[in-house]
C-alpha cells in the first residue's frame, strides 16, 4: 500500500507523462514503437500504486495506437476526455426477465 502523497505525486506525473508522449507522437519525435513503451513504463507506475482508473486509461490509448497510424490530434483526443471512461454508468434494471415456459410436447 503506498501513502497517500506518494499516490498524488504519482498520479500528477501519469497524467502529466501521458500527455507529453501523446504530444511527442503528435509531431513525430518519437515513433509507434516507442510511444507505447512509455505507456506500458505508465502502466506498471500505475499498477504498483493501485490506480485502475488510469490503468483502463493507459490500455484504451495503447489499444487505439495499435489500431491505427494516424496520430493527428492525439493530445486533444486525450484532453477532450476521448479515452476516459464514461461518466454515466449503465442501470441495472431490478425486474426479472421472464423466460417463457416450453409446453410438454406429448406424442
Amino acid at each position: 500500500m503506498v501513502d497517500h502523497r506518494t499516490k498524488i505525486g504519482a498520479v500528477f506525473f501519469i497524467d502529466r507523462e501521458i500527455e507529453r508522449v501523446l504530444k511527442d507522437l503528435e509531431s513525430g519525435t518519437i515513433n509507434k514503437d516507442q510511444g507505447i513503451g512509455s505507456l506500458n513504463t505508465l502502466f506498471n507506475i500505475s499498477s504498483g500504486i493501485e490506480d485502475t482508473k488510469h490503468m483502463q486509461l493507459i490500455c484504451r490509448i495503447i489499444t487505439y495506437l495499435r489500431s491505427t497510424n494516424l496520430y493527428v490530434q492525439l493530445k486533444k483526443m486525450y484532453l477532450n476526455r476521448y479515452f476516459h471512461e464514461s461518466d454515466s454508468p449503465i442501470e441495472e434494471t431490478s425486474e426479472r426477465v421472464r423466460i417463457p415456459s416450453f409446453e410438454k410436447i406429448i406424442r
